[in-house]
């Protein structure tokens, strides 16, 4: 990919406009002391008691907005439409891509992965989903062509 604005060659693993954005904003997370700078461990349960996990390592400037939408989906009662936390910060590919997943950022988390498989249309309410778009969570469930309704992060990817 180059850009046009500085007419730079993007190495495949940044291709994608979501993992594009990630780079720009927070490098690479493959570099030493990436991790040390950028990921959270959140003790997820201290706020949320109801949450199914305990603790997660999440992006620094994504668990803000976790925690809003977590707070309102139980101000709202929708707290209990997630039921299993699979991942969130996890350094890897995109199937078959050379692609870093949004995950390699801690940028994303994987809610009710068996109720939400990759390619489905997704179990989660109209509720739950606006809560999440309303606190600055992108949803797998919303996107065009194939869905991944398991998949919230904080960049659209």
């Amino acid at each position: 990919m180059i850009t046009e604005a500085n007419d730079i060659r993007l190495p495949s693993e940044f291709s994608g406009s979501a993992q594009f954005t990630l780079f720009t904003r927070y490098d690479d997370p493959r570099v030493a002391g990436w991790e040390n700078k950028w990921i959270f461990s959140w003790k997820v349960q201290q706020l949320h008691p109801w949450f199914p996990a305990n603790e997660i390592k999440v992006h620094k400037h994504f668990w803000p907005l976790l925690n809003d939408a977590f707070s309102a989906l139980k101000k709202y009662g929708l707290y209990n439409e997630i039921k299993s936390c699979h991942r969130c910060y996890q350094l890897a590919q995109l199937p078959d891509s050379p692609v870093l997943s949004v995950h390699s950022w801690g940028a994303a988390i994987d809610l009710n992965a068996k109720d939400n498989p990759l390619g489905s249309v997704g179990a989660w309410s109209e509720g739950f989903i606006k809560i999440m778009s309303d606190n600055g969570i992108y949803s797998g469930q919303n996107w065009t062509g194939n869905k991944e309704p398991m998949h919230f992060a904080m960049v659209d990817g």
